[in-house]
């Protein structure tokens, strides 16, 4: 077995796709799959389940995929060609997605002027799923909510996003001044439980003493968006987005008078997780961009 067995074993599982670890790795189809069954019939089981197009890690898999991305991990931290720009290689980043929406597009620009060669691979998840990625070595780091349950994840906080409670410009509450409770009597229209927003506007009501029930959760930005721009409920959102929105007078804020809410963003990686040269660049272009 060589280290190309393993990098194309990785590109496999994390793809799902035969066809999409070739076009990544630069190979031909057959190569992939001619690797993978070497692997298969070296250690006599199955790695993968093959379903339609996709194909899904057995439990031997995921056991094999930790080995090998931490073989990986020490293979590129035992050399020097990780400080080459010349170098080639995939970064699996996740993001939260308001960080998704604001933020990683100028970041990965930045990183790819340093590393033009690097191809940034961005999940957008809730932090919920995100910290499950991490922790089976599926992504190499994320920008998240600091709502990380595991200790195997290591967090280093980023800043503190502020949010302000929104609605439509024509809703009868535009402009006003309210209370917590007031507000959150009002149908409520939130991203899906897991998500970082969510998660950490629940924990801050809560300890105001009150509880936030949701009249929609959703996972798309946009669908909630359009439910508050056409007076449905009340929201609150990042303060970045929130001032675009309300300068293009398509939102208005509600002023609450004994609440304000703020979000830790982080970073988080796996504590076992070797921190290359183009890791650490990453993530300290990330504290220069975002803080």
């Amino acid at each position: 077995m060589t280290i190309r067995h393993f990098r194309i074993f990785i590109a496999a599982a994390r793809t799902e796709s035969i066809t999409k670890a070739a076009e990544e790795l630069v190979l031909s189809q057959k190569t992939v799959r001619g690797v993978l069954r070497e692997l298969e019939e070296h250690y006599g089981t199955y790695f993968f389940r093959r379903t339609g197009q996709r194909m899904r890690l057995t439990e031997e898999g995921k056991k094999f995929f930790k080995y090998a991305v931490q073989l990986i991990d020490l293979y590129d931290g035992a050399g020097q060609s990780d400080r080459d720009p010349d170098v080639r290689g995939t970064l699996w980043v996740g993001a939260s997605v308001s960080v998704g929406i604001y933020y990683i597009p100028a970041l990965t620009r930045e990183f790819n002027r340093k590393f033009p060669n690097i191809t940034v691979q961005v999940k957008i998840n809730t932090t919920e799923a995100l910290e499950k990625l991490l922790l089976e070595n599926q992504l190499d780091l994320a920008i998240v909510g600091n709502v990380i349950q595991s200790g195997l994840i290591h967090v280093t906080y980023l800043f503190m996003e502020r949010h302000l409670a929104v609605c439509a410009p024509d809703h009868s509450l535009a402009g006003q001044v309210l209370t917590l409770r007031e507000f959150l009597e009002q149908p409520l229209l939130f991203r899906e439980r897991g998500s970082g927003a969510f998660e950490s506007f629940q924990k801050a009501v809560a300890q105001a003493g009150c509880t936030a029930e949701p009249a929609w959760e959703s996972s798309s930005p946009e669908a909630l968006l359009e439910a508050i721009r056409c007076g449905l409920g009340v929201t609150v959102l990042p303060e970045k987005f929130a001032r675009e929105e309300m300068k293009a007078r398509k939102l208005s804020q509600i002023y609450l008078s004994d609440f304000v809410f703020e979000n830790k963003v982080c970073l988080a990686y796996h504590r076992k997780k070797y921190l290359s040269s183009v890791m650490k660049y990453f993530m300290d272009t990330a504290k220069k961009i975002m803080v």
